[in-house]
Order: C-alpha cells, then structure tokens, then sequence
C-alpha cells in the first residue's frame, strides 16, 4: 500500500473567534495567525462557536464551569458568571450533538483554551459559593465531541504556537486523514495490515512499544470481527501518534531504515548517512536532512516495505508548517 498525503486541503473544525471573527463573549476574537495563515496552507477549516450557535448572542454574560461539590463524582454545569440561574450546560451537549452529522468528514478540531465550553484541558472549575475549586475541567462541549469522535486529532489553538506540538497535531490529522482515504470503506484484515505497515516507522518513532503491542493484535487477529479490529486499531494507532517523537526513538526508526539500503550503498555512502543519522540524534542536523539523503538512495533497493513507509513521506517541518514567526 502506497500512502500519498492529501494535495487538497483536510477539512479541519475550529473555533470561530481563532479565524479572527467576533463571537466573544466580550465582542473581542482570539485570532490565530499560526492557525489561519500557517495551518491554513493545508487545512480548510469548518469554524463553529457553540455559545453564539445556541443563542447567547455577542457581547453575552460568561460562564464558567461549576461543581455541585468538592466531591471527584459531582456534578459538573456550565453556569453563568453574573447570574448562577443560567445554566446553558445541556443546550451545549444538544449543539455538540447536532453538529455530528456536519462533521463526519473532518479530521481534526482546533479548541479554544481557558473556555468553559471549548477547551481540552486545565479548566478551572468553581464551587456553588463561587470558590475557585481546582483546574481540572474540560469544557462541555469540547468533551461531548470528544466522546463522539474519540480517535480524531483535537488540539488547543494556543499549544499550537509550539512547534514540536504543532508538527504532532499535523501528523496525527495527516494519518487520520489518510485512514479514512485507505481503510474505512474496506476494513478488511489484509488491508489494515498494509495501512499498519506503511506506518510502522513512523509508529516507532513516537512509542515502540506499543507498536510492537500492537503488531501483536494484527497478527492474532484470526477469527475477530471486521469493524471492531479496525476500530481497535485506528484507536491504538491514533493514541500512539499522540505521543511525541522523541529524538532517540525517531534515530532509531531512521537506522531501521538505512538497514533497508544495505548491500546497496557504497563504503563511503553508507558511512556518510551513518554521520548524517548521527548528527540529527545528537541535535545538530534537522531530521530533514537525513531524510533527504535516504530518499535519494531509496531507488537503488527493491524492497517495497521500505519504499512505502511514511516516516520517509514529507514531514511537517520540511513542507514549512514549523516554524512560524
């Protein structure tokens, strides 16, 4: 299975006021130039703001999340900052709920942070009395998308200005979209075992355990059901693209596939790409460089498996969606 990555624009869900449009709560915007001039190269985005979509209007009151109690099994409603009787919790799900239709055919969603109705993580939450309680919360409608797409790559729009985080979120969405290109309309076993394959070492790159694990899976596979394999894998596959790249384990998967050239490559080749390897795991070439050099000499072997890997596929940082200033 040959992958190639999408030359049209991922449709991408976002958070309105991150496209620069005034929906804030205080007629104000959170605009992102990394999200709309950057990401925007590749993306084309599907911007929803749930508090304006269920009828809070702009300017509105805020809201904030609220525990009933300090108890981890309480309650959790998204109630107004001024006036405690506005409770807009359900009218949050029931919008997250009907936008499921709409966004089947995206793959991956960009949050607002610090939002009570859109953000990932690290929401602070309050008491009743109106006593900040802890940080812990996620924003109800961010959660409710969550659950209804649980392997589709989310991120928050301010952990995006993070380079080595924005090359994990582009990645994650380049094989989710890939995914569904290649695999979704026929999960047949052989065919996940190709998709697995071509990504193998770009699996290793981010945690080789649980690559190894899930290799396991494919090849004790016999006799388990179609659709609940491919879902086991996309979701194993997903959770360790979330994973960031380390250095060593990327230099790992990199001479993994120099192996592939061996017999290959003259004395002097094969010493020059070992230097190259070298030089990127001790942090003084870019990973680009080396695999510029072993795209050069993949011609030269036969072996298909390497030929179709994505690890050797144009990454993030050498397509310009890394850095930005």
């Amino acid at each position: 299975m040959k992958i190639e990555l999408l030359t049209g624009k991922i449709p991408v869900g976002i958070s309105q006021c991150a496209m620069g449009d005034a929906v804030r709560y205080n007629g104000g915007h959170k605009h992102s130039k990394v999200c709309t001039e950057l990401l925007g190269r590749v993306f084309e985005y599907v911007p929803l703001c749930p508090e304006v979509a269920i009828g809070m209007g702009v300017p509105r009151q805020p809201i904030r999340l609220v525990k009933s109690d300090p108890s981890p099994e309480a309650e959790i409603r998204v109630l107004g900052v001024d006036d405690p009787t506005l409770d807009v919790t359900e009218p949050l799900r029931n919008y997250a709920d009907s936008v499921v239709p709409e966004l089947q055919g995206v793959r991956g969603y960009i949050f607002m942070q610090n939002s009570p109705s859109c953000g990932l993580k690290g929401i602070r939450r309050y008491l009743p009395n109106g006593h900040g309680h802890d940080s812990d919360g996620m924003g109800v409608y961010a959660e409710r998308l969550r659950d209804r797409f649980p392997d589709m790559p989310m991120e928050e729009v301010g952990r995006l200005n993070n380079n080595d985080i924005r090359e994990n979120f582009l990645t994650r969405v380049f094989a989710y979209d890939a995914w569904f290109r290649y695999v979704e309309e026929d999960p047949q076993p052989a065919r996940l075992i190709e998709f697995f394959t071509a990504y193998k070492y770009l699996l290793l790159a981010h945690h080789q355990q649980k690559t190894r694990d899930l290799g396991q899976v494919l090849a004790n596979s016999k006799g388990r059901e179609q659709g609940e394999l491919a879902l086991e894998v996309r979701g194993r596959m997903m959770e360790i693209l979330s994973h960031m790249a380390s250095r060593k384990d990327k230099t790992n998967a990199l001479m993994h596939s120099q192996g592939h050239l061996k017999g290959y490559l003259s004395k002097e080749e094969k010493a020059e790409l070992t230097q190259l390897i070298d030089e990127y795991r001790r942090g003084l070439k870019p990973a680009s460089a080396v695999l510029t050099l072993l795209r050069h000499y993949l011609p030269r072997t036969p072996h298909s498996f390497i030929h179709n890997q994505m690890l050797l596929a144009a990454e993030p940082a050498e397509m310009g969606l890394c850095d930005f200033h």
